[in-house]
């Protein structure tokens, strides 16, 4: 009996071993979710919006990845009322509307009994489109948002890994500071020469 136990205990430690050793697979993923992005200054109030994408999840050492993604994202605000104006007439009821195709690089650490990661990255967002929409519906060309945006994504994503599958479910919860002026001050609706996309987004995805 002792030997049996002994010879399971030793095969146990053998196991184990050679589990730590083997590497971590690249994960997959897609995802999907809301954000609520606020413009600083004080044109504008905040807007909620899609963002959505892809991503990849690279084992570095230990316990830190590296996680690239490509998001389509919803980004703007409202015009605080009589901030918008064509000419001399001034809209209570107008949004900026900005898409953006926004790639971040995230580095991730690990926590592994819980599978929790923290991570923090910067990112660069290309401008798909930007519109004023005034009223019922109209869109009028938003000529003075610039073609990239610059900022920082810093977060907290969980891994639920499912039982008897090779797809693992991911929430993701971020912050996105915006580092650079995105608008080149050419608007008289934009009067303020420092407008920064600052974005709190949730997202649920699934990682293969």
């Amino acid at each position: 009996m002792k030997s049996t136990l002994v010879s399971f205990v030793f095969m146990f430690i053998i196991w184990i071993a050679n589990a730590q050793k083997r590497p971590e697979k690249i994960g997959f993923g897609v995802q999907a979710g809301w954000n609520m992005s606020r413009i600083s200054g004080d044109t504008f109030d905040g807007k909620a919006g899609f963002i959505g994408g892809v991503h990849v999840n690279f084992p570095v050492f230990g316990n830190f990845y590296v996680q690239p993604e490509v998001n389509f994202q919803q980004l703007g605000g409202k015009y605080k009322s009589d901030a918008f104006a064509i000419g001399d007439i001034r809209y209570r009821d107008a949004e900026l509307n900005m898409n953006y195709l926004s790639v971040p690089v995230l580095l991730k650490y690990r926590f592994k009994p819980i599978d929790l990661d923290i991570f923090v990255g910067p990112q660069v967002g290309f401008k798909l489109s930007a519109k004023n929409k005034v009223g019922e519906g109209e869109n009028y060309e938003a000529y003075n948002v610039k073609d990239t945006d610059i900022a920082g994504v810093y977060g907290l994503e969980y891994c639920l890994r499912l039982p008897d599958s090779r797809v693992d479910l991911v929430l993701n919860a971020r912050y996105t500071t915006g580092f650079a002026n995105f608008a080149n001050g050419e608007d008289p609706n934009m009067p303020n020469d420092s407008y920064r996309n600052n974005v709190l987004a949730f997202m649920l995805g699934i990682r293969f």
